[in-house]
């Protein structure tokens, strides 16, 4: 009985969080559906308001305008460019993490802690499903996705969040964190036999803005460590595959794809750079103008391989306002919330900051890819909002969440 009391006092309420954030990396929707159960069960357990407390918030409330200015602004044009209005719903439907993680996220030392034990599982479930299924072609992994850049996504979101809690956890749980540590460097290796060049790209800023955040929070070991591990990593690849490595680094850019479909991109801008061609329709122009011109003889392409160019082919100038309303919004709650939280209280490693690391990497991986608008990635986008939201809420009060 003591054992039971103390899973409930210390445990059980953060397992509704914890699930969420599980789902969302394993791309689950029945462990999310799960995750809601849990905590319905758990507020009435516990006496406590299903809505949690969030909601009351600024922050909220703030986004919730900027995501109804990004969805009304692609909504206007579709009486205009024929638009798919279920694609408008698709992404809509997509904001379910972020209700749930405002719903959920409760103050308490075991919020951040669950949220990172979460993502480190979905890691590692990322990681058997490859080592279950090591598709390759052309010499680039696979796994279990249809393309690498896919799994390059995936693998490039989970990874800094995973990474920032074994540095910001390694006193309190070395074990964990050590075993943690041993998995990031896995998936950065599978990162890089996905061959996909983007990835390598946002993930070195990505790195370099933790580096950063190291140096804020004076983590000179773990500044140490990381690079050690980094160049390591690469020196292993690098001995074990060079081949490989240089045919990535120095394919030559003339023979992507991606160039043709950055010209198609840029004469819809020309035809319809107001409103657009229509939400949802790039994929069916394309086939229909365009496919049977590609020199690369690339066919079923459904985007430019670049969210903003795609984005303002489908829904014009209109449709592309919205969304960088939405991207500049949530840059400033990270740099106005960031900026205090270092003129306040000093040298620190926040959460604040972890939470960055990921959205910041789908803002990147969203120069060349378009996997922002796959359901998994637009779920861990979302959900990791949520938790931002969290974080910018507490730690103006609490100074002690771990």
């Amino acid at each position: 009985m003591a054992y039971w009391r103390t899973f409930q006092q210390n445990y059980l309420p953060y397992i509704p969080i914890f699930l969420l954030a599980l789902s969302c990396g394993a791309g689950s929707g029945t462990l999310m559906t799960t995750s809601f159960l849990t905590h319905l069960i758990v507020c009435k357990k516990e006496g406590i308001p299903i809505m949690g407390t969030l909601w009351k918030k600024t922050v909220v409330w703030q986004t919730v305008l900027a995501i109804a200015i990004f969805f009304g602004t692609a909504a206007i044009t579709i009486p205009f460019n024929g638009g798919n209005p279920a694609a408008l719903f698709k992404y809509i439907e997509r904001l379910v993490p972020l209700v749930l993680a405002v719903l959920m996220a409760r103050p308490g030392k075991g919020t951040f802690p669950a949220v990172w034990l979460g993502i480190s599982l979905s890691i590692i479930w990322q990681l058997g499903l490859v080592a279950a299924q090591p598709t390759w072609q052309d010499n680039r992994l696979f796994g279990p996705y249809t393309s690498p850049n896919a799994l390059g996504s995936i693998l490039l979101t989970l990874l800094p969040v995973v990474l920032f809690g074994v540095i910001r956890y390694r006193s309190l749980w070395p074990k964990t964190s050590f075993f943690l540590a041993l998995v990031c460097i896995t998936a950065f290796v599978v990162l890089l036999c996905t061959g996909s060049r983007n990835a390598y790209f946002a993930f070195f800023i990505v790195f370099l803005a933790l580096l950063v955040f190291c140096y804020l929070g004076r983590e000179w070991l773990a500044l140490k460590v990381m690079a050690c591990l980094l160049v390591l990593s690469c020196l292993v690849l690098g001995v074990a595959a060079p081949q490989f490595i240089s045919d990535r680094l120095h394919r030559d850019i003339s023979q992507d794809g991606r160039v043709y479909l950055t010209e198609v991109a840029v004469q819809l801008i020309e035809e319809k750079p107001y409103i657009g061609i229509g939400l949802g329709r790039w994929g069916k122009v394309y086939h229909e103008r365009f496919e049977a011109q590609n020199p690369f003889h690339e066919k079923n392409i459904q985007s430019p391989h670049n969210i903003y160019l795609q984005t303002w082919n489908e829904t014009g100038i209109v449709g592309l306002s919205g969304f960088l309303i939405l991207i500049l919004f949530q840059l400033k709650v990270f740099v106005s919330s960031l900026r205090a939280y270092y003129r306040k209280q000093g040298p620190g490693f926040p959460w604040l900051a972890g939470f960055f690391l990921p959205i910041l990497a789908i803002y990147l991986f969203g120069l060349f890819d378009y996997d922002f608008f796959n359901r998994q990635t637009m779920h861990l986008y979302w959900f990791f909002w949520g938790m931002t939201i969290y974080s910018w809420a507490h730690y103006k009060k609490e100074t002690n969440l771990l």
